[in-house]
């Protein structure tokens, strides 16, 4: 057999390839990494959106973006409720909150513990 077209393989070769190799390694290394990091951040904006909706909104205070806050309260309603306070003062129980256009019974239910005077 004839073996003149087969390359002896150098010791700089051989860095080459383990190189490669090394590369290759920490590329999986990384990529596992930020598939744990991603994991994380997705479980510390659930948290941080649980501890929003712990927040009590001061419906006498509370801006249009601060009522959007509450569950079922989107930026129209919460104009409903600036507005029915600057017509009327403040509201002197949560339970007048009903009276705005649009919060019903039900919203009222779902919004009630995230409400304060």
């Amino acid at each position: 057999m004839n073996f003149d077209y087969v390359k002896k393989i150098t010791f700089k070769d051989l860095m080459i390839v383990l190189g490669l190799a090394l590369m290759v390694t920490g590329l999986g290394i990384k990529m596992k990494e930020t598939e744990d990091s991603t994991k994380e951040t997705r479980f510390e904006k659930v948290e941080k959106r649980e501890k929003a909706l712990e927040v009590v909104v001061d419906i006498n205070l509370a801006s249009t973006t601060e009522l959007e806050v509450l569950p079922a309260i989107g930026p129209v309603t919460a104009q409903k409720i600036i507005d029915y306070r600057n017509r009327r003062g403040a509201f002197k129980s949560k339970e007048e909150i009903m009276e705005v256009s649009g919060i019903g019974v039900k919203t009222y239910e779902k919004i009630k513990d995230k409400i304060k005077i």
